[in-house]
């Protein structure tokens, strides 16, 4: 019996051996296959959102310098919460990652999860950003630098020519402007479109707050991180601004970026959007037809900043030396050019503002209008403000108030009143 266990415990360790070997085999293929597709390059993943502008420029950077680019795209969302997640799990993050302005400040509250760009090399290239724009994703202490600045979101008002004129209106660029120079004067000639033509004079009441709230010295939180939304009379105006617009129908009260904002674009259904930079893309894609239709001009009572973002090298990257190169080359004020000319988001690097590329620059879809010169001298009439780490959240619910009353399911007070007492209730946990 003795002897006969001895040989069933030799068998099986035999096989056992056999196994190991077997599997470390297929494991060695399986790399050496992975290797041979590849090429033996380094393999960057990277995500972004729709209209970011920049994947031609990092395709033409892999094929330029050897290297393998996986660029997924999400929407907007969930690029921020699926790198949250993946953050909070250690294990699942790209080697490149998008964050929005309102995103950046929450991230910064853990910045050990990013590399600090600092560390790579960050700190020769700082002159080349606006300030407000670089502090953005710089720890307090200034020690750590999360990400390299994108685009910024300088805003300016597009409007319909053809709907000012049915109204009796200028359709010149610098008379349109003296229009506006306040928001009262908007409204004004919101109701003068509506009497004469039966025109909304705005797509989305939304879109209204979100410009408006972007116009003051202060937004969601003060410097001390204190959240000031209750307190701060700009996002009040910003909200009252909305319900004013509701209230004298003078909104088409389309969902910004659906179908239908595009469909109401082409058609003329309203005469003015109120557009960052960036907007630019978003309406070229959702009414290609409207071509020639829309002009710009400058808005009431300045710029404010409306989006912009940062590309981050998550700690999890392994190729934390590569992707740095491939984002500081992506993010020279020579390649955030050509990303405004093809696409529209518009520079951080203000050294670019006066050169004549960006002066001369004019776009066709706007009727030829200097979007260029346009959105350089908003971009200077910016002030910074802080975001705040739950930025993104404060957003989503004053949006859904103005949607409620919008839609006819509250009252301009009672749907206020909740989305304070819902701000309180969640960034309470």
């Amino acid at each position: 019996m003795v002897k006969k266990f001895g040989v069933q415990k030799l068998v099986l360790l035999l096989f056992s051996v056999m196994l190991l070997f077997g599997a470390a085999a297929c494991s060695s293929n399986n790399t050496s296959s992975d290797e041979k597709e590849s090429g033996g390059k380094t393999k960057l993943t990277i995500w972004i959102w729709p209209n970011m502008g920049i994947e031609k420029q990092i395709e033409q950077y892999a094929k330029d310098n050897n290297i393998e680019v996986d660029i997924q795209t999400s929407e907007f969302e969930d690029v921020h919460s699926n790198l949250t997640t993946a953050l909070a799990a250690g294990s699942g993050a790209p080697d490149i990652s998008a964050i929005e302005v309102k995103g950046i400040d929450k991230m910064k509250a853990n910045p050990d999860h990013f590399h600090n760009l600092l560390d790579l090399g960050a700190e020769d290239v700082k002159g080349d950003y606006l300030d407000w724009k670089w502090q953005q994703a710089l720890t307090a202490d200034g020690k750590h630098l999360l990400g390299l600045p994108t685009d910024i979101g300088p805003q300016a008002m597009a409007y319909r020519a053809d709907v000012f004129e049915q109204a009796g209106l200028p359709t010149d660029r610098e008379e349109v402007a003296a229009l506006f120079n306040t928001w009262d004067d908007y409204l004004k000639v919101g109701e003068q479109i509506k009497a004469k033509t039966g025109k909304a004079l705005i797509d989305s009441p939304n879109g209204a707050y979100t410009v408006l709230e972007g116009q003051g010295d202060e937004k969601y939180y003060d410097k001390d991180g204190n959240i000031i939304v209750q307190d701060n009379a700009q996002i009040k105006k910003a909200y009252d601004f909305a319900m004013e617009i509701i209230d004298k129908d003078l909104t088409a009260g389309f969902e910004q970026f659906s179908s239908e904002w595009g469909t109401g674009m082409l058609n003329g259904d309203y005469a003015t959007i109120l557009a960052p930079a960036w907007m630019m893309t978003s309406m070229k894609a959702t009414a290609p037809d409207a071509s020639g239709k829309w002009d710009m001009t400058l808005l009431p009572e300045g710029s404010g900043n409306w989006g912009g973002s940062f590309l981050t090298i998550p700690k999890q990257s392994k190729n934390a030396e590569e992707a740095y190169k491939l984002i500081e080359w992506l993010l020279s004020p020579e390649q955030q050019l050509v990303t405004f000319k093809e696409s529209g988001n518009f520079p951080s690097t203000p050294g670019i503002y006066d050169s004549e590329e960006i002066q001369s620059f004019t776009s066709e879809y706007f009727n030829n209008a200097p979007v260029g010169k346009i959105y350089a001298e908003a971009a200077q009439n910016v002030k910074p403000i802080i975001e705040g780490p739950e930025s993104i959240q404060v957003e989503q619910i004053i949006g859904d108030a103005i949607t409620r009353v919008k839609d006819g399911q509250a009252k301009p007070d009672a749907s206020w009143d909740k989305a304070m007492e819902q701000l309180e209730r969640e960034l309470a946990r």
